[in-house]
């Protein structure tokens, strides 16, 4: 089926009358007179409604005398459900590359020490998680404002991420891109406040743009040149919150840091 051909099934098929009368038609052949019966429309109306099923190739009207019964032609659905398959085919082929993604970073993070708490509150849709750092709040807080250092460390080891928008400052916003096997993953949110000792953002994936979460850094300073980040991810559910912590949060934040203290002690920050 040619591409134009295409176009003008899914357009037949915009119309839910136009739906109705191809559900209908799965059922058996119909005449027209009796395709018009559940319509509150003229028979004129009805004729518009299938010579577009026609002109698209999903329905026929044989030859002969009237009344003509109206067919459906297998054909069409072959052809549309091929090219459905097609593409269902790549975007599974593009989740079965995330998932072994997500499979070796697990296992990867199962070999290294654990330095940074994660718990989540068992009353609350919250997840809260703690890591010292040798720095100092502010260097710590640059590495997260700055987006050429943010884009260095963010994430884990697997992802490359590229900044599409940056504006921190109170009230500003943020956009960026996360690569991975070639496949990329957008995020975005608004700084709500940036003062020295905390951060309060929003955080939206772009694949579930309906789930935002609320998180808020606080940068403890325990002097001699340390700082504790403490941070919390307030979700909108429970599902949303045990959802995230599936989706390999754990791997991200552990190998995310890892690269923040490396560029802290060399000073890259």
């Amino acid at each position: 089926m040619t591409t134009d051909a295409l176009s003008r099934v899914f357009a037949a098929l915009a119309d839910p009358t136009r739906r109705d009368m191809v559900a209908r038609l799965s059922e058996g052949d119909a005449t027209v007179s009796e395709l018009a019966g559940p319509y509150r429309i003229t028979l004129q109306a009805v004729y518009k409604h299938l010579r577009v099923l026609e002109d698209s190739g999903l329905v026929s009207r044989p030859p002969g005398p009237q009344p003509r019964p109206v067919r459906l032609e297998v054909e069409a659905f072959d052809l549309l459900d091929t090219w459905i398959e097609r593409h269902r085919s790549r975007v599974e082929e593009r989740y079965r590359r995330l998932d072994a993604v997500l499979a070796r970073m697990r296992r990867t993070s199962m070999t290294k020490t654990a330095e940074t708490t994660i718990e989540a509150d068992p009353r609350l849709p919250i997840i809260r998680t703690g890591r010292d750092f040798a720095a100092t709040p502010d260097r710590l807080q640059r590495a997260y404002t700055d987006p050429a250092l943010f884009a260095q460390w963010v994430g884990p080891d697997a992802t490359s991420t590229r900044i599409e928008h940056w504006d921190a400052r109170t009230g500003g916003s943020w956009r960026y891109v996360s690569v991975v096997d070639g496949v990329e993953y957008r995020f975005r949110g608004c700084f709500h406040e940036i003062r020295p000792d905390r951060l309060v953002q929003t955080f939206t994936f772009e694949g579930d743009p309906d789930g935002v979460a609320l998180e808020t850094l606080w940068f403890d300073d325990l002097g001699d040149g340390r700082t504790r980040l403490r941070t919390q991810s307030l979700l909108d559910s429970f599902e949303g919150r045990d959802a995230f912590l599936r989706s390999g949060m754990e791997v991200g934040v552990n190998e995310g840091y890892a690269k923040l203290e490396r560029m802290l002690n060399d000073g890259a920050v």
